[in-house]
Order: C-alpha cells, then sequence, then structure tokens
C-alpha cells in the first residue's frame, strides 16, 4: 500500500494526518485512541462523543463478516443444519469483535482526516516551558 491512502492509515494504524504516529494507545485490541498524534499532534477527536458514530461502521463490518461466514458455510458445508450453521456464525462474530472495535475506530477517524503529509509548516506549536529574555 502507498503512503498517503486511506487504506495505508487503516492497515497500518497510523495517524490520518502524517500517517507517521500511531494511532492505538498500548494494545490494539484495547482500542483505546491516543488524544493526539505523537509526531504532528493532531488532535484525533473532533468534538466530545466523536468515535460513538464508530458504532455504525462496526455494524457494517459486522455484517459483513455475517455474510462472509455465511457465504462460506454455503459453500464449504452445504449439509449443515442451520443450528450448525448458527454456532459457527455466532462463534466468528465473538472472535472478531476483539478485531472490528478498534478497526471501526480508524475507519471513522480516516472519513474525516485528510492526509496532509509530514509538513513542518503544518505542525503545531507547542509552547516551551522556558523563555528566553
Amino acid at each position: 500500500m502507498k503512503k498517503g491512502t486511506k487504506l495505508y492509515s487503516i492497515f497500518h494504524l497510523k495517524c490520518p494526518h502524517c500517517q507517521e504516529g500511531d494511532f492505538f494507545e498500548g494494545s490494539f485490541f484495547k482500542g483505546t485512541v491516543k488524544k493526539e498524534c505523537p509526531v504532528c499532534r493532531r488532535s484525533y477527536s473532533k468534538e466530545p462523543g466523536f468515535y460513538q458514530g464508530s458504532y455504525y461502521v462496526a455494524y457494517a463490518l459486522s455484517v459483513a463478516l455475517f455474510v462472509t461466514l455465511w457465504v462460506a458455510l454455503q459453500v464449504l458445508y452445504p449439509s449443515g443444519s442451520a443450528i450448525t450453521y448458527v454456532f459457527i456464525i455466532l462463534g466468528g462474530l465473538v472472535a472478531g469483535t476483539p478485531f472490528l472495535y478498534p478497526l471501526s475506530k480508524i475507519i471513522w477517524a480516516n472519513f474525516f482526516f485528510r492526509y496532509k503529509g509530514r509538513d513542518e509548516a503544518d505542525m503545531v506549536e507547542h509552547p516551551t516551558t522556558e523563555k528566553q529574555l
């Protein structure tokens, strides 16, 4: 994937703005988004509750996983019973949840942030603690 695309940011879990800083704090599976990019200092939250919209993305990803598992079962195991399909699909959805939840957050952020690169002019100035007179 080429740097500068949204897919690069999503699959590498990088800042949607500069694509250099990490998007998540600690483990990917926690889904804890950093407050700002450590490289370009871009705030990852536009407003309080910003990532609640990512639930729509998580829902779409869950539906896509459901349909994928259902089609795979129809093709690979056509003689299975309905109960077998239900348990396999539910198991797949439960197993996929730790991946889908944080993935939905970075996809949601990529809807609203554009790649600008790491241009020194775009970097946010941080006030220094020491003032020279």
